[in-house]
This record gives C-alpha cells, sequence and structure tokens, in this order.
C-alpha cells in the first residue's frame, strides 16, 4: 500500500464522507461504510479494552453523537495508504461525548469490496 495511489484518495474521501455524515447525525453512511464483519478495539482511558461487532458499534456511534453536546467534524489524517483492494487510515478526532471533549486516534483497516471501500477493523486509543 502507499499514500500516492488514486484509490489512497478514495479511502481517504470516505472516511472524510463517514466523518461529516455522522458528524450530521446522517447515520445511514454506517451500513454501508461498515463491513459485516468489521471489529472494533477502544482502548479507554484506565487501560481496559472493549471489543465490539458492526452492531453493537453502529449502537454506540448513534448513541454518543445523539447525547453529545455538540458533535465535531474534527480530523486530522496522520496517514492514509492503499492499493487496488486495501487501505488503512490512521486518523485523529475530536469527539464530544456529553460535554466531555477528548481526542482519539483511529488505526482503521478498510478493503474493497461490493464496490465502495468498507472498513474492517478499527483500533481506537483514547488520548
Amino acid at each position: 500500500m502507499r499514500p500516492d495511489t488514486p484509490q489512497a484518495a478514495q479511502v481517504r474521501a470516505a472516511i472524510e464522507t463517514l466523518v461529516q455524515s455522522a458528524s450530521a447525525k446522517d447515520f445511514s453512511i454506517l451500513d454501508e461504510i461498515y463491513h459485516d464483519d468489521m471489529q472494533i478495539f477502544m482502548f479507554t482511558r484506565d487501560g481496559s479494552v472493549q471489543q465490539s461487532d458492526k452492531a453493537e458499534f453502529k449502537a454506540h456511534v448513534i448513541a454518543k453523537t445523539n447525547s453529545a453536546d455538540a458533535p465535531s467534524d474534527w480530523a486530522k489524517f496522520h496517514l492514509v495508504e492503499a492499493d487496488e483492494s486495501r487501505g488503512h487510515v490512521v486518523i485523529s478526532r475530536k469527539v464530544n461525548l456529553a460535554g466531555d471533549m477528548q481526542i482519539v486516534t483511529l488505526s482503521i483497516d478498510l478493503v474493497y469490496e461490493a464496490d465502495r471501500w468498507q472498513i474492517t477493523r478499527e483500533v481506537i486509543a483514547a488520548a
């Protein structure tokens, strides 16, 4: 995978669309971009790890975004790389969960399947 491919630009656009849509509380994108076999590993501030699948994480994203005082669309891309079938993104996000603004860093793996980029795994670490 390389950062200077047309596919890397597509991957970045897919993640930007996800950030904008979810921040605007348009959750219809989640079914499209989350792969059916997606796995999420979330490292919390206390050092524990929470694991979830697509259905669990969708519910989490919707609940937390809906309860946030002001959902944030702030994102800083650290790395975007892809080839014809796989993509990888490292991104930091500001999330405002009920007034508790924090920055999380995500490592996101994607696959190109069914004519679209889909997230297969996210590793999320709270700062």
